[in-house]
């Protein structure tokens, strides 16, 4: 009978802390403001339960375990972007984990990125480790087990990305979890510092400088990765500087309808067979990636509620496609339907 009532306890608190989640969820988006979950919102007794809640909600099905549960606490800022979402974590001790009933309860594919800002942490993956210490980061992806081993008073940010859009920029990502990327080095800081200083602004800007920065951001992960020792498409450092440069110009020219692989190698100052084989070495072209990066902002332009006013052919020339039926065409053949049905689909996810 006593286990009855424990049995039932437990339930009612889950029910009740997923119930207060959705609450101050909602309450968030109506004020346009990013997600806050926090132990202070909890008594003592209730909030490693409260916070073990939390974390599924605002990332992956996972599981947690902490050593002091009665004075736990911890606290995630969480923004949620069109493409990605970006996470001021903080807390006490504990463990995370991505286990395998976990992954067999999800469909999503993501790929997380953990920048440390104080304390330090361990970022498990396979037959990996990454132990992190402040302006560190790694990579570990949602579709294996991982463990994070966060230290006490710790702080990070956690980036979340589709596994496909990271893929696409470097295809062997896969191999690179829980790996270390030293903020120590040259090319470590720089991602990581212009990682920081774009998540803290992102969320505040209009919908054009949000979908820019996400795939800037998205480009700044994948660039530190590149840096990685083994990595297939390993960089020298002043290739990743090119190709950083040249990723920058072709975001800030997309919509010009003249942009192509020649005005691309004009800006970093190469020729164009040179900047090809800086860019093959990440399995791309310049031309490919114009196409590519134009396509998904289109993409993202046609599942934004906020450009529904706007028809299918303005989105296309906003972004550098003069030709409707060359737009819809290739469109369908990187995503396998038409761009009304993207919309169509992009509107029932919505509503």
């Amino acid at each position: 009978m006593a286990n009855g009532r424990k049995i039932l306890s437990f339930w009612a608190k889950t029910r009740y802390f997923r119930l207060k989640r959705r609450i101050l969820a909602y309450e968030y988006r109506i004020m346009n403001l990013p997600e806050r979950f926090s132990t202070t919102l909890v008594s003592g007794p209730d909030r490693f339960s409260y916070w073990r809640e939390a974390v599924c909600d605002a990332y992956v099905q996972l599981g947690c375990e902490a050593i002091e549960k009665q004075t736990f606490q911890g606290e995630i800022r969480l923004e949620r972007l069109p493409n990605i979402s970006i996470s001021f974590v903080s807390g006490t001790a504990h463990e995370v984990h991505r286990r395998v009933r976990d992954i067999a309860r999800s469909s999503d594919e993501y790929f997380l990125l953990s920048l440390q800002m104080q304390n330090t942490s361990l970022v498990a993956q396979g037959d990996r480790v990454a132990e992190l210490q402040p302006g560190d980061c790694a990579l570990y992806g949602s579709t294996d087990p991982y463990v994070l081993t966060l230290s006490d008073r710790f702080r990070q940010l956690v980036v979340q990305v589709p596994k496909r859009q990271l893929l696409s920029r470097l295809p062997n990502a896969d191999l690179l979890t829980g790996r270390r990327i030293p903020g120590t080095s040259e090319i470590g800081q720089l991602v990581g510092d212009s990682i920081l200083n774009f998540s803290r602004t992102l969320g505040q800007g209009s919908g054009i400088v949000q979908s820019f920065g996400q795939d800037v951001i998205v480009d700044l992960v994948a660039t530190g990765l590149a840096t990685l020792e083994g990595a297939n498409y390993e960089l020298s450092l002043p290739e990743q500087h090119i190709v950083l440069r040249a990723r920058s110009f072709i975001q800030a020219n997309l919509g010009d309808p003249d942009l192509d692989r020649n005005a691309v190698a004009g800006a970093a100052g190469l020729s164009v067979r040179r900047l090809n084989e800086i860019f093959a070495k990440q399995g791309q072209s310049i031309s490919g990636n114009i196409r590519e990066t134009r396509l998904e902002r289109a993409a993202q332009d046609l599942s934004d509620p906020n450009f529904r006013r706007q028809s299918i052919s303005e989105i296309a020339g906003k972004w550098g496609f003069g030709n409707f039926q060359h737009f819809s065409k290739i469109f369908r053949e990187h995503y396998g339907i038409s761009p009304s049905v993207h919309r169509q689909h992009a509107g029932e996810r919505y509503h």
